[in-house]
């Protein structure tokens, strides 16, 4: 940390990110919906940031990341977060950080389609979202390939 108080002095960026509603990079995996708003090219990795949305009874399956800390900001809907061994109910305006190294998952529980907003820190997982975009949602094989490329492991 240099004395000026920047911990991330080689990452982020100088020039702003502006993005409107409905702009961003859309890409979808399991019937869910993510629209970058922030892609971790633009902030040198330090993070990413994703706008999800998720039919009801949907979300991914149990999982860990090892690098990653990730922050879900409830917009609109009603999702149960697992986060450890809790189960959080999470309305909108519900925040839950999860930490690296603890497995957690999230389901929309309402009746419509839900929507989140994502942050991922460091954002590099972020691209996977991308790289498995046009995946078929049964080639459960390549996408436990590709996730396991960001050393992330699906539990369940």
């Amino acid at each position: 940390m240099d004395p000026m108080g920047n911990f991330l002095p080689e990452t982020e960026t100088t020039v702003p990110i502006i993005r409107g509603p409905g702009e961003g990079k859309v890409v979808g995996v399991l019937r869910d919906q993510s629209t970058f708003k922030v892609r971790s090219e633009e902030t040198g990795g330090a993070y990413a940031i994703l706008e999800q949305k998720i039919p009801s009874g949907h979300g991914p399956p149990l999982h860990v990341h090892r690098h990653e800390t990730e922050i879900f900001y409830v917009l609109e809907g009603q999702f149960e977060i697992t986060i450890g061994d809790q189960k959080v109910a999470a309305p909108a305006g519900a925040l839950v950080v999860g930490p690296r190294n603890i497995p957690h998952t999230f389901r929309n529980v309402g009746s419509q389609d839900a929507r989140l907003l994502l942050t991922v820190i460091p954002g590099r997982f972020a691209n996977y979202f991308i790289d498995v975009d046009g995946v078929d949602d049964g080639d459960q094989a390549e996408i436990k390939a590709i996730i396991a490329k960001y050393d992330v492991e699906i539990l369940e």
